[in-house]
Parts: structure tokens; C-alpha cells; sequence
């Protein structure tokens, strides 16, 4: 006979399933869109070539603005990466009234926005989107039962976030383990159910758009020859790392201290962006129109810090930048992202983060590998460890960083050096005082409100 709990596991069940469905299709239009923007931004950007065509992509970037600064003024949840709003729902601090209205508008904002160039990412948002989804259906399915409507509606609310998340990554169990590390900061069975079912039927809907193909591969036609990025370690690497793990342990060590104090100080200087427009008192479409003006010069001489970043992980993984490119590069996108993000533009962290802890590992690989600690080969699995150890340093979600990019390269070998390179990096990241970023930035618009 069933209980009522086990009735409300079935129930979870299918309605995971229902949201992971629905989520799915909604992110794996956002990420076509924004791989589409990828392509012909820098294309568009190489036909401004002289001073009528630099004013006229000048008009067209005050137009967005204002369209941005409308769009936040008709729905003040479109502004940000969505998951301080999330955090803040769970809880019991605020409720997603028109969880379709909030979907659509926000599609359409962070499109524009990030196509037309804000280093932001698409994680975050595709996590609101997933939250959206399972909000609407709980709103749907339970209009005559306001009771089930707030038990269940905040099961299913976690499970499309980590359903978004699991979509946009392609890796169902980093977005099991996200809602729980992150949102829920608790275990349940009811959780998990939703969770689980939700973030993989999100997972095959992108995988059936997309095929199996990893978010981080070159999209330029000249690069589908090349093999793939993400590659085991070698015969000779494994026999270095047997030949000297202490040295290596303590590579990976140093790496995560790295990551750690940069974070830290990262997450502070994101917390200052939002303060310091609030400050200058620059608001409406002048505030998103800084960082649009901006990306004109950045793209016509440095268009990778543009956009989510993806593009440029793919560069850096299959080509050999000059190092004083690297570090270019790794300053541009630190600097334009926190002028990104302080506009509180529709746009997330996650990918930007991920692209600053690639770029810091590849220059950190680069100096080992001039140093002679290391040959050439390891540059690749250094910068994986750089993406998971900064992530861990600014959203400090060590286990969710790891297991996503255990997903993203597939090799379950470098299990032990993330969970060490993770681990260093948020040990050290709060040793700095670097609080988790998604929490600061809830504590900071509670504060405001």
C-alpha cells in the first residue's frame, strides 16, 4: 500500500521528468542562439572598418542598452544571473509571480545582451530558466491546492535549476549535485528524485539538439579536423606523475593557492562593480550602455574576452597563444567581466569564471613548463585544474566544480587531482575572506531592499 510520501516520490517522479523535458527545449534554444552569436560577432566586428560604420555599431549598442534597462524595468528578476533570486525563493524571502513572463522576457534580454557582447554567462540564466519551468508547472499542476502548490512547487523549483545547469553543461550530476551543495544545502529523497530525473531528461532533450559533442570545442571550420581537446594523459605523463607525485601534489597545490587568492579578491571586486555604479549613480540604459560601448574596441582588437568565453577555452586548448597574449587576454576578460556584471545585466558567472581559471592554468602550465617541471603535454590537464580550482575559489561549490568538469572532459582519472586542486582553492579562497559569490550577492540586494 502507499504511503503519502511514497505517493509524493511517484508524483516527483514524472513531474522531474515533465520539467527536465521542458527545460531541456527552452536551453538548448538559448545555447544555439548564443553559439550562433559566437559565430558572426567577430565576423560582424571585422566589417567595422572605418569611423561612419564605428558610430553606427555605437547607436546600435545605445539601443540595446535601453532595450536591457526596459526589459529590468518591466520585470526587476530579469536583472543577474538568476540564482541569488532562486536562493532567495527556497528561502521563503520571495516568490516568482509570473514565472513564464519572467522566462520570456529574460530569453530575450540575455540573448541581446550577451550577443552583443557582455562577458557573461549562460549557466546562471539557463538556471532561472530551469527554476521558471518547474514554478510554472507547479503553479499549473496544483492551482486548486495551495499546499501541494508550495511543498511540491519548491521540489520541482530545485529540480529545474539543476535541470538548467545539467542542460547547459551537458552533465546531469553536476546539476544533482548543484542543487543540493548550492541551493538546498540539504540531502532529502524527495530532492534527489526530482533532481535526478529532471537534470537528465534535460540532459538527453540537448543531447538529441546537439549530439555528444563538449560545450568547450572549437565551433571555427578550421578546427574539425583537429583532434579532441580534452585528451587522456599520455603514457609518458602517467609515468612522470608515478615517477613524482609528490611533485605534482604539490604543483597542483600551488595552482589551487593561486586560483584560491585570485578568486577571493575576484568575488570582492564583483561585489565592489555593482557598488561602485550604484555609487556613481549611473542607472538605467546609461549603466548597460559602459560595458556595450566598451566592446566595441575590445572586439575589433581582442573579440575572444566577448561573450560567454567558450570560444576562447576552445583557442587556448588547441593552439599555442604567445604568453604575453595569455595574460592579455586573462586581464581583459577579468577586467571587462567585472564591468559586465556591475551593470546587473541578464547573465551569469559560471562560464566567465570557468574561462578565467582556464586562461590562469594555461599560463600557469606555461611558466612550469619554461621551468622545466613539466613538458608541454600537461598544459591541457593544467588548464582543467585551473578551471575547477577557480571556481571553487569564487562560487565555492568545490564538489559541483569537480564533478562538472570530470562531465565536460569525460577522463574520471583526474578525479583525485581536482578534488586536490579544488580543495586548495577554497581552503585558501576563505582564508582570504572570500565569501561563496552567490551568497554575497544575496546578503548584498537584502541589505539593498
Amino acid at each position: 500500500m502507499f504511503t503519502t510520501r511514497r505517493l509524493l516520490r511517484v508524483r516527483l517522479f514524472f513531474e522531474g521528468a515533465l520539467v527536465g523535458i521542458f527545460t531541456g527545449v527552452v536551453v538548448a534554444a538559448l545555447r544555439f542562439l548564443l553559439d550562433e552569436a559566437d559565430i558572426y560577432r567577430p565576423i560582424i566586428f571585422a566589417h567595422v572598418d572605418s569611423l561612419g560604420k564605428i558610430l553606427l555599431a555605437a547607436g546600435v549598442m545605445i539601443l540595446i542598452a535601453a532595450i536591457l534597462a526596459r526589459a529590468i524595468k518591466f520585470d526587476a528578476q530579469v536583472a543577474g544571473s538568476g540564482i541569488p533570486q532562486i536562493k532567495k525563493i527556497l528561502q521563503g524571502r520571495a516568490q516568482m509571480v509570473k514565472p513564464f513572463r519572467l522566462l520570456a522576457v529574460k530569453f530575450f534580454a540575455t540573448v541581446l545582451g550577451i550577443g552583443a557582447g557582455l562577458s557573461l554567462g549562460r549557466a546562471g540564466i539557463s538556471v532561472q530558466f530551469g527554476a521558471a519551468v518547474g514554478n510554472f508547472f507547479s503553479k499549473v499542476i496544483y492551482a486548486d491546492n495551495k499546499h501541494h502548490e508550495t511543498i511540491e512547487g519548491n521540489f520541482l523549483l530545485t529540480a529545474g535549476a539543476g535541470a538548467g545547469l545539467a542542460a547547459i553543461f551537458n552533465a546531469p550530476l553536476a546539476g544533482v549535485i548543484f542543487c543540493i551543495e548550492e541551493l538546498r544545502k540539504r540531502f532529502s529523497p524527495e530532492i534527489l528524485i526530482a533532481a535526478v530525473t529532471a537534470a537528465v531528461m534535460a540532459s538527453f532533450v540537448v543531447k538529441m539538439v546537439f549530439g555528444v559533442r563538449p560545450v568547450f570545442e572549437t565551433i571555427t571550420a578550421t578546427s574539425l579536423s583537429m583532434p579532441t581537446v580534452m585528451t587522456t594523459p599520455n603514457l609518458e605523463m602517467v609515468a612522470a606523475l608515478s615517477a613524482a607525485p609528490l611533485k605534482f601534489a604539490a604543483l597542483f597545490v600551488l595552482l589551487g593557492v593561486i586560483c584560491g587568492v585570485v578568486g577571493a579578491f575576484f568575488s570582492k571586486a564583483l561585489i565592489f562593480s555593482l557598488d561602485a555604479y550604484d555609487q556613481l549613480k549611473i542607472f538605467g540604459w546609461k549603466r548597460f550602455a559602459i560595458p556595450l560601448l566598451l566592446a566595441i574596441p575590445l572586439g575589433l582588437e581582442i573579440p575572444q574576452v566577448l561573450g560567454c568565453g567558450n570560444v576562447l577555452v576552445d583557442e587556448i586548448l588547441v593552439t599555442h597563444l604567445a604568453a604575453s597574449l595569455l595574460i592579455i587576454l586573462l586581464a581583459a576578460k577579468i577586467l571587462f567581466t567585472l564591468i559586465s556584471f556591475g551593470t546587473n545585466a541578464p547573465g551569469g558567472l559560471f562560464l566567465p569564471v570557468l574561462v578565467i581559471g582556464a586562461l590562469a592554468g594555461n599560463i600557469f602550465a606555461r611558466l612550469g613548463n619554461t621551468l622545466h617541471l613539466f613538458t608541454a603535454d600537461w598544459t591541457t590537464l593544467f588548464i582543467i585544474f585551473g578551471m575547477a580550482a577557480f571556481f571553487a575559489a569564487v562560487v565555492k561549490a568545490p564538489v559541483t566544480g569537480s564533478i562538472l568538469l570530470l562531465e565536460l572532459t569525460g577522463q574520471f582519472s583526474h578525479l583525485v587531482g581536482l578534488i586536490v586542486v579544488s580543495g586548495a582553492a577554497f581552503l585558501i579562497s576563505d582564508l582570504c575572506g572570500g565569501e561563496p559569490i552567490f551568497s554575497a550577492l544575496l546578503n548584498r540586494s537584502q541589505e539593498k531592499s
